[in-house]
């Protein structure tokens, strides 16, 4: 946040709260500031030389423009590691519920209770899994292995799964810094470091 609230201040952009995430090194940061200097330069110089030319218009074009998914992954339990593996267990009515996969480590006999609300138990046997959800390229993403490992699995799987779906839809992710383009997920809160410090 520091280095953001700095950044700002010496350049006079309003950057995201994300910025660190968004763009995690130098050289991504630095692309950004230069993209947004020269696009605020240039707006300035268009709204003194074309004052017709307002904002609102080119954003009223903007609105017109056709938007395509041109590439989609995902992760759900049933084996189903992409768009075909989840076409596949639908259309063949596939039960991806399965019991507690014994390699994670949990205590089925010693965490069941069949009675729902009691503290510290669960009343179910069984539960929808993905199938290795540790396996993680750290070094790909240029995340240091300890690092990977405080990471919550979500955040891993975001990750793979954004690249992914660039590398399905034939695109080069480097080429898309600066563009207008967006990798959109449904996600949750869950306090993934809270939880492994409690050991849960």
């Amino acid at each position: 946040m520091e280095l953001r609230n700095e950044l700002g201040s010496a350049t006079g952009l309003a950057l995201p709260a994300s910025l660190i995430f968004d763009y995690p090194n130098a050289t991504a940061v630095a692309d950004l500031l230069v993209a947004e200097l020269g696009a605020k330069a240039g707006a300035s110089a268009m709204s003194t030389a074309h004052p017709d030319m307002t904002n609102g218009v080119q954003n009223a074009a903007r609105h017109d423009e056709p938007i395509a998914i041109v590439g989609m992954a995902c992760r759900y339990p049933g084996g189903v590691s992409s768009p075909e593996d989840l076409w596949q267990l639908v259309t063949q009515e596939t039960d991806a519920i399965t019991e507690f996969p014994r390699a994670r480590g949990w205590d089925t006999e010693r965490i069941y209770d069949p009675r729902p609300g009691v503290s510290g138990k669960t009343y179910t046997r069984e539960g929808g899994f993905l199938d290795e959800p540790g396996h993680f390229d750290a070094e790909f993403f240029g995340i240091s292995p300890n690092e990977a490992l405080a990471m919550d699995p979500q955040q891993r799987l975001l990750l793979e799964s954004s690249w992914e779906a660039l590398e399905r839809a034939g695109i080069v992710p480097g080429s898309l810094r600066g563009s207008a383009t967006g990798v959109f997920a449904g996600v949750m809160y869950h306090d993934y470091a809270g939880s492994a410090a409690l050991g849960s």
